[in-house]
């Protein structure tokens, strides 16, 4: 899938979600053309190899409420924090991570303790909690704190390429609004918590949130 039709199908979305102008602006703003193609195709490469490529979204690590919300089986979110990054402790160091938007609420910084136990090469695929009500991204700074390794490899606001079935793949915490013109259309996102969309005639969702797969995904 081409970054222009990546793009055009990632403002088709925004524009379907409720208006929020400076956190969608700042998502697009994080739409670099190089920076996505390039970590896009590294990801299809890697699964062309037969390497694993995990993926989970919507871990809310340090968000109390979530537990209730969710129905998340966490007597308190240090449980809930711990229990996450253990499973995601399986990835190994040379592997990708993809986490498909909201990585945290509440604490951010104590959030990033978390991760930083959490190995592999980690994206962030920029959901609507990653950002602050200014339009803000939480993480920015991690990708220039000095550290020998940033956090993450790349915080963009979608991925996209084609499987090994020639169906275009489309990575996005919101679920992607889809005409017939992309054609086949595999969408990996988050958002929805524990609500699972069904396919239509061109579009798979996978909804790859931790409140459906309960851990992380291995494509």
């Amino acid at each position: 899938m081409e970054f222009d039709n990546a793009l055009d199908l990632f403002t088709r979305t925004l524009a379907t979600e409720r208006s929020r102008p400076d956190v969608h602006a700042t998502m697009l703003s994080l739409a670099q053309p190089d920076v996505v193609t390039a970590v896009s195709t590294e990801i299809q490469q890697a699964l062309v190899r037969g390497e694993r490529v995990w993926m989970t979204a919507d871990l809310h690590l340090s968000h109390t409420n979530v537990i209730g919300y969710c129905n998340r089986p966490f007597t308190d979110v240090s449980q809930m924090n711990e229990h996450l990054v253990s499973q995601a402790r399986k990835v190994r160091d040379d592997e990708w991570l993809v986490i498909v938007g909201d990585l945290a609420m509440g604490d951010h910084q104590l959030a990033m303790e978390w991760v930083r136990r959490i190995p592999g090469r980690k994206v962030l695929v920029v959901g609507n909690h990653d950002l602050t009500m200014k339009g803000e991204c939480r993480y920015l700074t991690e990708m220039s704190s000095g550290e020998q390794r940033p956090l993450f490899e790349a915080l963009v606001p979608f991925l996209a390429w084609r499987d090994a079935l020639e169906q275009n793949v489309f990575v996005s915490h919101y679920p992607a609004t889809v005409e017939h013109s992309f054609g086949r259309l595999v969408n990996y996102h988050g958002h929805l918590h524990r609500d699972v969309l069904a396919p239509t005639e061109t579009t798979h969702f996978v909804n790859v949130g931790w409140d459906v797969t309960q851990g992380i995904v291995c494509l």
